[in-house]
């Protein structure tokens, strides 16, 4: 798996979610889920229009889904990162350093007070709480506290503080 790989999620009830590999770091993938279901079989024609809705769901994830094949890769296109990656905060030393970091980890500053407030830590979520976001979101499943954590926007892009 690489940077762009457009993958179909299946979300049990014959139709599927669309989402793209934004970054990989270190083991762990970035990804998106946008805002676009369609018939299954449908999804591979209509990547293009998948990847022009609204991004719904972002985070860092492992390969889980991946390797048995459930989430299947259709094609890769370029993505821009700037759009999604965020920044993290980090403590460095004892509670009172913390810093805001970068999405790769390659450079890092004092946190101003804001974002000691608002930068998230790093966090990797399971492949599957982001098909069970998506279910829940299309009325699958009941919603859950934790996929609020999975929405797009909530964090500090990390090209908005680093310009990266």
């Amino acid at each position: 798996m690489k940077d762009g790989d457009v993958f179909k999620i299946p979300l049990g009830d014959g139709r599927a979610a669309v989402g793209q590999i934004v970054s990989e770091h270190l083991s762990e993938y970035y990804v998106v889920i946008f805002d676009f279901v369609a018939p299954e079989e449908e999804v591979p024609s209509r990547v293009t229009e998948a990847l022009e809705s609204e991004p719904l769901f972002s985070g860092l994830s492992l390969d889980a889904l991946f390797r048995p094949g459930r989430w299947q890769v259709l094609e890769n296109r370029p993505v821009d990162g700037r759009n999604f990656l965020p920044a993290y905060r980090i403590v460095i030393g004892g509670p009172g350093n913390v810093m805001a970091e970068n999405f790769r980890a390659t450079r890092r500053r004092p946190a101003t007070d804001l974002e000691k407030e608002i930068l998230p830590f790093r966090d990797t979520f399971s492949a599957a709480i982001f098909e069970r976001a998506m279910r829940a979101h299309v009325g699958l499943e009941p919603w859950r506290d934790v996929f609020d954590e999975l929405r797009v926007g909530r964090y500090v892009k990390s090209a908005d503080l680093f310009d990266d």
